[in-house]
């Protein structure tokens, strides 16, 4: 009851209005992953609007506005509600991502706290921001990417483990509670492939991780739009971690 209760209080309108089609808001627009993919033209005839902090190097495309966003410091949406208003059908994808390669013993608060707020403050502040559009709409799609490495720990991810572990842990919170506003909240993980973190390993710890892969090879970029693609026309997948690794364990 209490949602209902926020609904009515906050003045949204769950009833369907004619609006333009779909548009993505896409957290770290500047990662290797999202930038291949759309290098690759998986997205090109959607609506994008992606969030960066410092690269450089982003892949311009009629269909994509980049906003330069800051996640460790305060962050202000205010200014951008009118561009999601006119959307009936809203999908975040989280890509933002930040690893502090560190052993437990050399990490210090202000590490800690610099992965959190990107790694899952962000993601945070982001779908607070976007789930009422979501509910007024009754339908939003939030899918958050994660990694299987990451997750199962390693030496010197501290940090970086247990910051996406709790970004998980709100992607399951969501997919309770917003569900019945047509609303569905998965985590994507991913395995190796050869782009982002992963070309940044030593070769040693590549052939140690292709060993671990049944298939002894790295992912294909496709997979992954497939699997946003997947999420996004199924209706009854929530609360779901897709696997992309190749077996990786």
């Amino acid at each position: 009851m209490w949602i209902w209760s926020w609904v009515k209080r906050n003045n949204i309108n769950i009833k369907s209005y004619e609006m333009k089609k779909k548009i993505f808001i896409v957290s770290g627009g500047s990662s290797d992953i999202f930038q291949n993919l759309i290098k690759e033209n998986y997205f090109k005839s959607s609506k994008i609007i992606a969030t960066y902090n410092s690269s450089k190097d982003l892949i311009k495309s009629k269909n994509i506005t980049y906003i330069k966003l800051d996640f460790t410091k305060n962050l202000n949406f205010k200014k951008y509600e009118k561009i999601f208003k006119n959307y009936k059908k809203i999908v975040l994808v989280n890509f933002a991502s930040n690893k502090t390669n560190k052993i437990f013993l050399d990490i210090n608060n202000n590490d800690f706290i610099k992965d959190f707020k990107i790694n899952t403050l962000s993601y945070f502040n982001i779908c607070k921001f976007i789930i009422p559009f979501m509910i007024q709409n009754n339908w939003g799609r939030i899918i958050n990417i994660s990694s299987t490495g990451g997750e199962k720990g390693d030496i010197g991810t501290t940090t970086y483990t247990s910051t996406k572990l709790a970004a998980n842990g709100v992607t399951n919170v969501l997919s309770k509670e917003f569900a019945r506003f047509g609303i569905t909240s998965n985590t994507i993980r991913l395995g190796n492939f050869k782009t982002g973190m992963y070309l940044n390993l030593n070769e040693n710890l590549k052939k140690k991780i292709l060993k671990e892969i049944p298939s002894g090879k790295t992912g294909k970029i496709i997979n992954i739009y497939k699997a946003i693609n997947f999420i996004i026309n199924s209706d009854y997948t929530n609360n779901a971690y897709i696997n992309i690794d190749g077996g990786y364990r």
